[in-house]
């Protein structure tokens, strides 16, 4: 989620809770009664937008890195008894064909990862009997074998979270953007009236309508917007 948002959500908030607090000294103007309603309603679709996110996008993605790191493994597994075949064979074409240390799977890309796993399976079932002296079981194989299906399934599934989580960063703007607009439009102005009939009120209001910057640092009024990531 974008800084400024994390900022304006902070806002938010903070704002709803005064005007919570308060809801007794307003319970007679129908009108800011019923733009806290609308407040409030945004605050709640900007949480469930908020939760497909995580969902769709975060946790396919942890899911992928996990299942990373097992694919990872069985390669390595799998490299290391290839390489050891190739030196009792004296075979130096076909030990850097299969040469690759853990670091080396680590700095590959996903897809080139998985075409490399793909490769060394493809070299090592024939010579299943000739890598068993080197640790290579059956099981090592099928989990291999599982594993190459899996980790390949992780990309279908991350393009429709990243479809997922497009459609929901758009309604997550649109909320913002009303959200803003009926602060700024509507609630600002009706609550401008209580700074002489209560002044606590107005100024807790008008202190909550206050960004506070995501790293703590500054304060940026209501009219305007937190800088851009990176800029000071």
């Amino acid at each position: 989620m974008k800084k400024v948002f994390i900022n304006k959500s902070r806002m938010y908030y903070a704002t709803k809770r005064v005007l919570d607090n308060y809801v007794n000294e307003f319970a007679g103007n129908s009108e800011l009664n019923e733009a806290f309603q609308q407040l409030i309603s945004w605050i709640s679709v900007i949480n469930i937008e908020e939760e497909v996110l995580v969902v769709d996008n975060t946790g396919l993605t942890t899911s992928k890195d996990e299942l990373r790191v097992v694919f990872t493994l069985c390669a390595l597994k799998m490299a290391t008894g290839l390489k050891a075949y190739a030196t009792t064979l004296k075979d130096t074409k076909f030990f850097v064909k299969v040469n690759y240390q853990l670091n080396d799977f680590n700095r590959l890309p996903d897809p080139i990862l998985l075409n490399t796993g793909s490769m060394l399976f493809k070299l090592a079932d024939p010579m299943r009997d000739k890598l068993a002296r080197f640790f290579l079981t059956n099981d090592d194989f099928a989990g291999m074998e599982k594993m190459l299906v899996d980790f390949a399934a992780a990309f279908s599934d991350k393009r429709i979270a990243t479809t997922v989580s497009k459609s929901s960063n758009q309604k997550v703007n649109e909320a913002f953007i009303s959200t803003d607009k009926l602060l700024k439009e509507v609630i600002d102005i009706l609550v401008a009236p209580y700074q002489y009939q209560n002044p606590d009120f107005f100024r807790e209001y008008t202190n909550a309508r206050i960004i506070v910057g995501y790293t703590g640092r500054g304060k940026i009024k209501p009219d305007q917007e937190p800088p851009a990531e990176g800029e000071k």
